[in-house]
């Protein structure tokens, strides 16, 4: 089972409170994160898109850094880790998002993934940029998000297109030069059309674990029903929040301090966007309807414990058929990383570590 790190390049991770750890990101503490983490055996780094914050008393997510020149700097910083950076297709142009992918695929010796963002759960930071095309966008997105990314298929595997779209119209679009093998795209997306459209498009799924193990299973077989049906093997990327303590009880204090201290104004922002989104199923579903505890937690499970409790909990979580990897969120970056590595993994019996380059 592949553990990875879901990069805090906004304004304090994805904790929503107020006595989680406050920091702004910086390229030094980025670097510090996939250096700790490729030394502690994480084979896989990915970081968000985001162009607007949700305020609040913590600032969160107000400071950002921009996911594809970061990635272009971190991938001199590691070796082996695969690193999957990501663009919001609203907001950069295929093309564009298609060159700067090659660029850091070479400048990483071909570890590099692109996360293609439709966007829908946050639509205030399309409106400020001018490039929302109205609410109604989120009954097409997917459909949108397929012809981009066929857009951008095209330029790596062919150096052209004359792709001819709905939304997408192009006469002798070229890119050179092109990438020296396959390029993988990454999507996150919850609903049954993004399912669709990973099977079809993706290569990997990002989404975040919510509701515990049976859940995730479930979302596993909708997966692979829909595999079935697109005659490919498609794998998510699973993020999960963990806590770690020297004992179990000093870590579900730990997080039960964040979810008693919520940043309410940042969760109200966030909340206020993602009920704007009348998918069913998908993201935007899920955030509306967090409890506070959720919310804190961004909709996404965490476990905590002790060094012991985290690997026996990882092991069950790993033992899941059909997910390819952990994505793991912590309060405390460098340092949890540094215990994962030499406390928590060496107990579990679902962990090898990485010492060679992993092949993307």
């Amino acid at each position: 089972m592949e553990f990875g790190i879901f990069i805090p390049s906004a304004r304090n991770g994805y904790i929503m409170s107020e006595t989680a750890p406050q920091y702004s990101p910086t390229y030094e503490h980025m670097s510090e994160i996939v250096r700790t983490g490729e030394q502690n055996g994480f084979s896989f780094a990915l970081s968000l898109s985001c162009l607007r914050g949700h305020g609040g008393t913590t600032g969160f997510w107000d400071d950002a850094l921009e996911s594809m020149t970061q990635m272009a700097a971190l991938a001199r910083d590691t070796t082996s880790m695969k690193l999957i950076g990501s663009v919001n297709i609203l907001a950069i142009h295929p093309a564009i998002a298609a060159r700067m992918a090659m660029t850091i695929d070479s400048i990483s010796d071909g570890r590099f993934s692109l996360n293609i963002v439709p966007g829908g759960w946050h639509p205030r930071e399309l409106e400020v940029l001018k490039v929302w095309p109205g609410y109604e966008y989120n009954n097409y997105r997917w459909r949108y998000a397929g012809e981009y990314c066929q857009v951008v298929r095209d330029l790596w595997e062919n150096g052209v297109t004359n792709f001819q779209g709905e939304y997408f119209q192009y006469e002798d679009l070229r890119m050179g030069p092109k990438p020296q093998h396959h390029m993988n795209i990454v999507c996150a997306g919850a609903s049954d059309d993004a399912i669709k459209f990973t099977t079809k498009y993706a290569d990997y799924s990002f989404r975040l674990a919510w509701g515990g193990q049976e859940a995730l299973r479930g979302v596993v077989d909708r997966f692979g029903a829909q595999m079935e049906e697109a005659g490919r093997t498609i794998k998510p990327y699973v993020a999960l929040g963990v806590v770690l303590g020297d004992t179990d009880e000093e870590a579900e204090a730990k997080l039960q301090n964040y979810v008693d201290h919520a940043d309410l104004a940042a969760i109200e922002y966030m909340v206020s966007g993602a009920v704007t989104d009348t998918a069913q199923g998908g993201t935007s579903e899920i955030l509306a309807s967090m409890d506070r505890k959720g919310a804190v937690q961004m909709s996404t499970d965490f476990i905590t414990g002790s060094p012991a409790g985290i690997a026996r909990q990882l092991d069950e979580w790993a033992e899941i058929d059909g997910v390819a990897g952990y994505m793991l969120i912590f309060p405390d970056y460098v340092e949890d990383i540094k215990r994962m590595g030499s406390e928590v993994f060496p107990l579990m019996k679902n962990f090898t570590a990485t010492t060679t380059p992993v092949s993307v």
